[in-house]
């Protein structure tokens, strides 16, 4: 099986490899625009099905590819994949002449280096190629920086967006420091998504627990539970990105700032009590001291980052007391509210 893959994928490489070559010739032949297309892309297009992105990028690859004769004899052969011709034929747009030295060994370098491998080998021949040019290149990567966040229809939040070669490595790098240990846990089931997602939150609400003015003196989430709500755990609570099941918001009350507001019969404000902390700093302290760290077993995530949770919720009744509270990670603290049955006090 293994064997037949590898040889459909050298195939299919000599097939892309085949197709660039013809639109190369289709290019210089102008065969687009005596068919009354506007350019080769449109032609391409209109050939292929394949959207606009893709097709200028073919057209822009197999033109630089006329001055890339070893670069075009490992493509045909099947030894480099497009993706790679790319990187290559954007370092030959950089330095033509120097380029044209170096080709034969750059080659031989991308096609023997790993996919990770492959940008820092183009990185390193083009500080020292042109290192004024390598600058200008880093400039213009940082500036095309860019983070977009927005809801979907079904309250997710949506991230999508670029980050320049150092912030990227930054970000990946903190996000791997919490994903990754937990592939080591044969009860974790997440799937690794999921585990980036959960650690990119959680370094979020790290920051906001660690910065001063910002930590629980600052609410990190606003939310407004209907008080049967809470005792009875069912349905969803609003929040300002979307709604939240009311277990979530019990799990989030455990170890929260709660203030009591009443409202009248138009859910209009009445009157506000004071914001008060659900665990107290003088208890907490004492819980980090006893506990040290998640009692889940097996996991050590250290005190500072975990939540108190009450053993019997204090919306039936519990006490806010030290026998009635165990450390909890965030990731088992959710497991415990959703998956465990939950004792009430009579």
């Amino acid at each position: 099986m293994t064997g037949e893959l590898v040889t459909a994928l050298g195939e299919a490489r000599r097939w892309n490899a085949r197709v660039t070559g013809l639109v190369a010739v289709a290019e210089k032949r102008g065969l687009a625009r005596k068919q009354g297309y506007p350019s080769t892309t449109e032609w391409l297009m209109a050939l292929s099905g394949e959207p606009a992105a893709a097709c200028r990028s073919k057209v822009a690859v197999a033109s630089a590819l006329e001055e890339m004769p070893a670069t075009r004899e490992a493509f045909a052969a099947g030894a480099l994949p497009e993706s790679r011709v790319k990187v290559l034929a954007q370092a030959q747009a950089l330095c033509p002449d120097q380029f044209a030295q170096d080709e034969a060994a750059l080659v031989a370098q991308v096609a023997a280096a790993s996919p990770k491998q492959v940008p820092r080998v183009l990185a390193e021949w083009k500080r020292n190629t042109d290192p004024v040019g390598a600058e200008a290149e880093a400039e213009r990567l940082f500036g095309q920086r860019a983070l977009h966040l927005c809801e979907d229809w079904s309250g997710m939040l949506r991230l999508s967006g670029l980050l320049d070669p150092e912030s990227g490595g930054v970000v990946q790098a903190a996000i791997r420091s919490l994903a990754e240990p937990a592939n080591l846990d044969p009860q974790d089931t997440r799937t690794p998504a999921q585990r980036q997602a959960d650690a990119l939150a959680e370094i979020a609400r790290r920051y906001l627990d660690g910065t001063p003015g910002m930590g629980s003196s600052r609410p990190h989430l606003s939310v407004t539970v209907p008080w049967d709500t809470l005792q009875q755990a069912h349905g969803l609570v609003d929040i300002e990105v979307g709604p939240i099941p009311a277990e979530t918001a019990r799990r989030l009350a455990c170890d929260a700032n709660v203030s009591r507001i009443i409202v009248d019969k138009d859910g209009v404000p009445v009157s506000a009590g004071q914001a008060r902390r659900t665990v107290p700093p003088p208890l907490r302290r004492a819980l980090d001291l006893r506990d040290g760290h998640c009692t889940h077993p097996g996991c050590d995530i250290p005190a500072r980052w975990c939540d108190a949770h009450h053993i019997v919720h204090w919306a039936h009744g519990g006490r806010t007391e030290l026998a009635n509270l165990h450390l909890l990670c965030r990731l088992h603290h959710r497991t415990a509210h959703n998956h465990q049955p939950y004792p009430r006090r009579e």
